[in-house]
């Protein structure tokens, strides 16, 4: 059960306090007024050498004390009705951005993500207070806009597959196509392709939401380039794109080998998609002070410089778009990068003049 004190509103709270502190000073200086004064005041007509009688003595005790309680009393009227005055201005300043940060949590909480709290101009605590609902309010509004972005995207990306399986069955079963290797063969494309999309959504969003698990240490990268270029050779050469690497041996960085091999693979696979037959794409790494870098370059489709930032945007695809990605690679690439405590940036002559992507990750 609450206490009544709880129940009371902030304004009336800080007033009690107040009143209280007020009571409690005025009592305390009234009982050591009248202990002290009558004193000292005896004190002074003894000194000035003046005697009195019994009755006389009694009266201008009496005179004293009434005195000083009067004044006393004056005194602490003149400040509670100050106290009132300057209790009730401190409490309206003081609620009034309270109430105001509780309505516009209010507003958010309904939905209105446009909401902002206005400096109150009460000092650092509640200036701090208005910066935080508005930060708040700030990643609020992102988070919404993020969020009907990727539903869009989303929509999008799923509806090319999703029309090309759709009609496929409907041709399968109004006997337009035959139900042949062929035939199948294009359904299951289409559906590892629907397989991958949701795959890498799930990687950016782990990206976004910085879920990745990285354990770094010191690794040489000139090893790791070659196996990652050792890796992929295969479906190069099914491309007909030549695959070449090259590293300063050694090439020390403070990495996580095993997500440094899943950028240069996604990094790998973009430049492929962006390589026509009899194209080429280098790999180099090199020593650059106290990093690493790896520059991935090809001779592909290239884009206008003006661009860079877009590819690494969630289904952002380069000049040429590409049918077999889902646009989301380079975005976790780049995650990953930055999960390193490195960078990872674009550039390009401009179209049909081939990109490099260069990774710069700490080295010694």
């Amino acid at each position: 059960m609450r206490r009544p004190i709880a129940r009371l509103g902030l304004s009336t709270r800080i007033f009690v306090t107040i009143a209280l502190v007020i009571l409690a000073g005025a009592g305390t200086l009234l009982l050591v007024a009248l202990w002290v004064a009558p004193q000292v005041f005896a004190n002074h007509l003894a000194r000035a050498g003046l005697t009195l009688d019994a009755a006389e003595q009694a009266h201008v005790e009496e005179g004293f004390a009434d005195a000083v309680l009067t004044s006393i009393l004056a005194g602490v009227s003149a400040a509670v009705l100050v106290a009132v005055i300057a209790a009730a201005l401190v409490a309206r300043r003081l609620t009034g951005p309270l109430a105001l940060a509780a309505q516009t949590a209010t507003r958010l909480a309904d939905g209105d993500l446009g909401a902002r709290m206005p400096q109150p101009g009460m000092g650092p605590e509640l200036a701090e207070l208005a910066r935080a609902v508005n930060t708040l309010a700030a990643r609020l509004e992102q988070a919404e806009l993020r969020r009907e972005r990727l539903l869009t995207e989303v929509a999008h990306e799923l509806r090319t597959p999703l029309t090309a399986i759709e009609a496929t069955v409907e041709a399968l079963a109004d006997g337009v196509l035959p139900a042949d290797a062929a035939t199948l063969s294009s359904l299951t494309a289409q559906t590892r392709r629907l397989t991958r999309l949701t795959a890498d959504l799930a990687a950016t969003s782990r990206s976004e939401e910085h879920a990745f698990t990285v354990h770094r240490r010191q690794v040489d990268l000139s090893p790791l380039v070659h196996q990652v270029v050792a890796g992929n050779a295969a479906r190069y050469a099914a491309a007909h794109v030549r695959l070449t690497a090259r590293a300063d041996d050694p090439c020390p960085a403070h990495v996580d080998p095993d997500r440094v091999v899943e950028v240069l693979d996604q990094l790998l696979d973009n430049a492929l998609r962006h390589c026509s037959p009899g194209g080429s794409v280098q790999v180099h790494a090199t020593r650059t002070g106290s990093h690493a870098q790896v520059d991935v370059t090809d001779d592909g489709a290239g884009f206008d410089a003006d661009r860079a930032e877009e590819l690494f945007v969630r289904f952002t695809r380069g000049a040429v778009p590409s049918p077999t990605g889902s646009g989301v690679g380079l975005t976790i690439a780049r995650a990953l990068v930055v999960a390193q405590g490195g960078t990872l940036t674009a550039s390009s002559d401009g179209p049909g003049r081939g990109a490099r992507f260069t990774v710069r990750v700490p080295g010694l």
